[in-house]
């Protein structure tokens, strides 16, 4: 009887300890949850120009290399007047997602938003 009763003592603290382990964690732990912040552009199909509204940057190719700057060249401004497309995209750097952009954009225009998703 006694060794069964230091048994169910044994088995109490056992459990009481597992119980407690976990409050006994490394405090500076931390959980970091990511969300995916969206940045909205406005695209120019025709052109392969992007424009940030927010930070007021453009984004447009020279030769095959993206370039980015708070004014387009010259010969591009004509072409950021008018036919732009609103978009979000998951990134700081839309040319990231360029290809996405291409397929699901290319042939869009302002007058076209009840076809956008």
């Amino acid at each position: 009887m006694r060794i069964q009763r230091k048994l169910a003592s044994a088995i109490a603290l056992a459990i009481g300890f597992a119980a407690a382990a976990p409050a006994m964690a490394d405090p500076e732990t931390t959980v970091v949850v990511e969300k995916t912040i969206k940045r909205h552009y406005v695209y120019y199909g025709d052109h392969q120009i992007y424009f940030a509204p927010e930070t007021k940057v453009y984004y447009w190719q020279v030769d095959g290399r993206w370039q980015s700057g708070a004014m387009l060249p010259n010969e591009s401004l004509e072409y950021v007047k008018t036919g732009g497309v609103p978009i979000d995209l998951d990134t700081d750097h839309p040319y990231e997602r360029n290809e996405w952009v291409l397929k699901h954009y290319r042939d869009k225009r302002d007058d076209d938003k009840d076809d956008r998703h």
